[in-house]
């Protein structure tokens, strides 16, 4: 395809896309600014038409023999209005009672007026029942597709029909194509124009731009002396720009040819003594290179001791610093042995404390022990005056009964007490002898007691002996503890600054190893340099003898062009 019809395909072929877009995508809004007049002016002839039933009598709403009426006005036979209506905007009227038609602009296939019908379901459920109003672009009436507007007929606060204005989706449609018409005319028109002008513009860039391209072609065929035509050098366009550059672009040539030309014999003659000088330096170059590889052997030796010393120093850091950390845990182990060490010296002490009240206490029972065996033993004794006065008493009553008994009637009351002071003897007297065998045993568990309580005694005392000995040693240990942990800070001190020793060393020895490695790099680079340095010249020599013979060719080719 040449340049001319692709230019035109360029611009015609976003016009002409533009041109479907708007008609495509104003197609669609086109349809919908239709929709909204047809739903406005089919509200506004449904109201008109509600309004004047409604003003038409005061009456109520009623049906009579299939006629429909309001108060005494007959709705049923007023269809001039709904004619009225359609003979001016093309809309059909019809007035329901309930869901059925009473009267109709509206024509059956027999041309009567297709009254007696009922309203679509959906139109019912929205009108009637939800008292409200409702259009649709797609109401089927009487078999065909319709624009409809539905306005319900209200009568004391509640739906008794509606007020349908339709139109048919054939007349709206005409309407929308002969819209989408007009508007691809005008778009076809416009494309028509621009194509026209963009033709025109077209031919003459092109014949710009041959003119160019034949100037170009004169320069690749060597010819640098020729013109080009002022015009279209001063056209205040691309191609005006295009073509200066090119009128430079030969000019410029011109004059680097010329200069070419010059050089090309000074580039002969400096070959040969490029040649001749080349040849020297690659032997002393030679010489170079075997006192550096001496060299770079010395300082790769270095760098591996150096790396070996290196490795070692790290090894003893390693080691350094697992002994921090060994001494790290055994100062943190000594402070937990002397925590542990207070704990136990402050439980010895309240164990003492404990030991010296069980002490006290055990001495105020040996006392109460001592106390009760010595009150036992005066009630043994008491017990034993009883028991000798319970036993005269006995006596003194047996006397006294035989007293009595000689005395006859007269002495039989004094028998008689004498009876009960004898028994009352007899009863101190056992009691006695009871009393007796209880502090007997009270006195033997009273003996054991206070032996017990004497080896409690020894046992306690053993004890605080024990404990004072056992807080002695572990304040003993508690001061060792002390001690150990400041030789810990000691060696932990010594052991940091060891490390910071090993790692100035390390550092130092690292870069000695550092530098070692560099030189042995930068020697062995030398070393490779050096030797590339001598293959190089050796190649400019010979690189020098090809200039020779190029500078010979450069001059023959130089010929094709007319400066």
């Amino acid at each position: 395809m040449k340049m001319q019809s692709k230019m035109l395909a360029m611009s015609l072929f976003p016009l002409i896309i533009l041109g479907i877009t708007t008609i495509f995508f104003g197609n669609a809004r086109i349809k919908e600014v239709v929709t909204d007049n047809i739903e406005n002016g089919l509200q506004g002839a449904a109201a008109a038409v509600l309004d004047t039933i409604s003003y038409a009598d005061e009456g109520e709403y009623h049906v009579e023999d299939g006629v429909l009426y309001k108060g005494e006005f007959n709705i049923s036979e007023a269809v001039d209005i709904a004619d009225h209506v359609k003979s001016a905007s093309d809309m059909d009227i019809t007035v329901f009672y309930g869901d059925i038609r009473y009267m109709t602009s509206v024509m059956d296939e027999s041309g009567k007026r297709a009254v007696g019908t009922t309203a679509q379901d959906i139109v019912s459920e929205k009108v009637l029942k939800g008292n409200q109003e409702y259009f649709s672009d797609d109401v089927n009436v009487n078999g065909k597709p319709y624009f409809g507007y539905y306005v319900p007929v209200t009568e004391n606060g509640s739906t008794v029909g509606m007020v349908f204005a339709g139109m048919p989706q054939a007349e709206a449609k005409a309407e929308t194509d002969k819209i989408i018409g007009l508007i691809a005319g005008i778009m076809c028109i416009f494309v028509l124009l621009f194509s026209t002008s963009t033709i025109l513009v077209v031919r003459r860039m092109a014949k710009s731009l041959k003119q160019g391209t034949a100037a170009l072609e004169e320069v690749a065929s060597g010819k640098l002396n020729g013109k080009m035509d002022d015009k279209i050098i001063k056209r205040k366009d691309e191609i005006g720009q295009i073509s200066g550059a090119v009128a430079k672009l030969k000019d410029e040539l011109n004059r680097v040819m010329s200069g070419i030309m010059d050089d090309s014999k000074a580039l002969h003659d400096n070959s040969e003594a490029l040649h001749e000088k080349t040849s020297t330096s690659a032997e002393h170059v030679t010489q170079i290179e075997r006192a550096v590889e001496e060299i770079a052997e010395g300082a790769g030796n270095q760098a591996q001791e150096t790396q070996s010393a290196t490795e070692n120093i790290i090894t003893m850091g390693n080691m350094i610093e697992d002994t921090s950390r060994e001494v790290d845990t055994l100062n943190e182990n000594a402070k937990q042995i002397k925590i542990s060490g207070q704990n136990a010296v402050q439980t010895l002490e309240e164990l003492q404390k404990i030991s010296d009240k069980t002490r006290e206490s055990i001495d105020m029972i040996y006392e109460q022990t001592n106390t009760t065996n010595s009150s036992a033993q005066k009630i043994k004794e008491a017990t034993a005056l009883i028991t000798e006065i319970a036993e005269e008493t006995n006596l003194l009553s047996l006397n006294a009964s035989i007293e009595a008994a000689r005395a006859g009637e007269q002495g039989r009351g004094f028998a008689v007490v004498a009876g009960q002071i004898q028994k009352l003897a007899e009863q101190s007297n056992e009691s006695a002898r009871q009393i007796e065998e209880i502090i007997t045993s009270l006195l033997v568990d009273s003996g054991k007691a206070v032996d017990t309580m004497e080896a409690v005694k020894e046992i306690m005392h053993q004890q605080n002996e024990n404990v004072l000995k056992t807080d002695e040693q572990v304040r003993q240990v508690i001061g060792q503890v002390d001690e150990s942990i400041a030789a810990i800070g000691r060696i932990a001190e010594q052991s940091d600054k060891l490390n910071e020793s090993r790692i100035v060393i390390t550092d130092t020895v690292q870069n000695l190893t550092a530098v070692a490695e560099e030189n042995a790099a930068s020697t062995q680079e030398s070393a490779a340099s050096i030797t590339q340095v001598g293959e190089l010249i050796r190649d400019i020599a010979e690189i020098a003898e090809e200039q020779k013979k190029i500078a010979v060719k450069l001059k023959e080719s130089m010929e094709v062009f007319e400066v």
